[in-house]
Formats: structure tokens, sequence, C-alpha cells
């Protein structure tokens, strides 16, 4: 379904906030223009750069007549996001940080099954890979979604996991207010599960099962800072407990839970030992149901000896080891 190039209104209104990120937002633009789904605007939001982030930008826009560049005062990634979300003119939109990449047909396929499912449907997504600097593959456990994801489930799993992977409908994305300035402000990330949780009210969102979005990590990325993660979770798990639906209380307990699980794998990789034990202890401790829960039972019985003996101390003698 590959439309056209130049077009009045675009199909999609393509984000990229850039903060100091001139080493990676040519490669990151490239893999936007490369796109199947050829009508689109690239609106790069250059977040007050001190780096060439700017001058990279202005280049791109000067060899591709769909990229605009906005320039402003450093004011934080919300704030450039929403910046871009107010001149955005497609039916659709879709962030990308200036340091992921897309392959070609994202936006094909995500655009396809929004259009396939109706207005009911407020956003949909691919999965992610990891890529490193050199944007070489990191290896991951493989992961299969269903077809669709509802609240329920984007709440307990995050399986979505960053906020370069989904496209959405514009006009649900204003309705919902953008993205929240003041939750960057105070916990710096967050905020892109927050949209996406905030959308998943209004409909389940179809997912697009293949990898088609590259997802950088390295030292020093939004994913390495784990601690800043699990309080800006927390706090995003507490909002949808007080403003989305209704669900029984045993699901935010299971989503914390989870989330605490997530992160003290990510703390474990970056080599921090005693924030993982930390953030075990905290996903068993804080859930009395936590053996409902098949991926906690697992890590419990395959865990280090250390981990499992500290929690089998707090929870007692007869917690269950076997997944």
């Amino acid at each position: 379904m590959t439309r056209r190039v130049r077009a009045e209104v675009p199909a999609v209104s393509v984000i990229v906030p850039a903060h100091n990120a001139g080493g990676y937002l040519a490669r990151t633009l490239r893999s936007v223009a490369a796109q199947t789904l050829a009508d689109l605007e690239l609106i790069v939001v250059d977040d007050g750069s001190t780096d060439d982030t700017l001058a990279v930008a202005r280049a791109c826009a000067r060899d591709d007549h769909r990229i605009r560049v906005v320039s402003q005062a450093q004011a934080g990634v919300a704030a450039a996001r929403n910046r871009a979300l107010s001149e955005a003119r497609g039916a659709y939109v879709a962030n990308i940080d200036a340091d992921d990449l897309w392959r070609p047909t994202f936006l094909e396929r995500c655009v396809g099954a929004l259009e396939s499912r109706g207005p009911g449907a407020p956003f949909a997504f691919a999965r992610s890979q990891w890529i490193d600097r050199d944007d070489r593959v990191l290896p991951q456990e493989p992961i299969r979604l269903p077809a669709e994801l509802d609240y329920r489930e984007l709440l307990l799993r995050n399986p979505i996991g960053n906020g370069s992977a989904a496209v959405m409908r514009t006009a649900a994305v204003r309705e919902c207010g953008g993205y929240d300035e003041a939750h960057v402000r105070r916990f710096r990330q967050g905020e892109d599960w927050l949209l996406q949780l905030q959308l998943s009210w209004r409909g389940a969102a179809p997912v697009i099962d293949e990898p088609l979005m590259l997802y950088r990590v390295w030292p020093g990325s939004t994913s390495h800072r784990v601690e800043e993660s699990v309080a800006a979770s927390l706090e995003v798990i507490r909002r949808c407990r007080l403003d989305g639906p209704r669900l029984d209380a045993g699901a935010y307990r299971s989503a914390t839970s989870l989330m605490l699980l997530w992160n003290a794998r990510r703390a474990w990789q970056v080599n921090d030992r005693k924030l993982a034990l930390s953030l075990l202890v905290r996903a068993y401790a804080s859930n009395p149901a936590w053996f409902t829960l098949p991926e906690l039972r697992a890590a419990l019985a395959s865990g280090p000896r250390k981990v499992r003996k500290t929690i089998v101390t707090i929870m007692g003698p007869d917690v269950a080891l076997r997944p």
C-alpha cells in the first residue's frame, strides 16, 4: 500500500525529538525516509542541542522536502514531542527517538493494521529488537505476541517497551493531552508507556508480530537508568489505577511485581547486583499473590542461590520454588 510521496495532507506525521543526537540522527532520518509508506512529513525538533544536531537535521532537510526542522530552547523530550504534535498534519502520528531505527515496512504495516481495524483501534505497534552503537542486533529472548492487546495486558507486561514502536491516531493522542511534560520533569522517562496506556483505555491495539523497530541500547541511554525507570513506572501504574478503567486490585499488584522483575533483570545486565537483588525482593514481597504469576515463579525457581535464599527468608520457608 505504498502511497505517493507528495500530498497536501500527509498520511503520517513522524516526530523526532533530538537533543545532542548528532552522532545518530542522520541514520534515524534515513530509516524514516526509506519507509515504503512514503506519504509522510517528518518534523525534527532540536531541543536545545549544543552539538551538531541542528546542522545535521538541516542538511537532511535540504535533501528531502518532507523534513522540516524546528529549533527551541531545551525543554525536555515531552515538550519537544508536543511542539511537533501541535504542527502535525497527518491522520496518524509516530514518534521515533533520534537514535532509533525503523525497518522499511514499519509505517506501512502499522497504518495498514489501523485502517483495517477502524477508528476503534487508537494505535498499533510492532515488536522491537535491541541494537548496539553500531546498529548490530543484540541477543534477545524470542517472544510471540497475539493479534491485539488490550489495556490490562499492556499494563501487566508492557510489551511495547519504548516510544518508537507505535503508530497512533493523531486525534486520539491530542484527546489524551499529548505527552505529559510534568511527568518527564519529575521522572525523566515513562511518558511513552503512560500515553500508550491512556490510548488503550479507548480500545485494543493491533500488533504487528514482527521486529520492525530497532531500539538502541547503550550506556547512558534511558534503558540503563534503572532506578529512575522504577520510580516512573510506579507513578504510571498509580495514575492508571486512579484514572483508568476499573480492574481488580490484583491486576495492579501484578503489574507492579512484573515491572520490578523486569527492571531487576535490567539492573543485573548493567552489573548492579545490589539493585537487582533489591528489586527482586520487592517484586515478591509487595504481592501476596505472586505465585499466580508464571514469570515470578519461574524467576524464583531458576534464579541465583543468594536471590532465592533472600526471598525465601522474607516470604517464609514454605514458599514454592517450582514454576
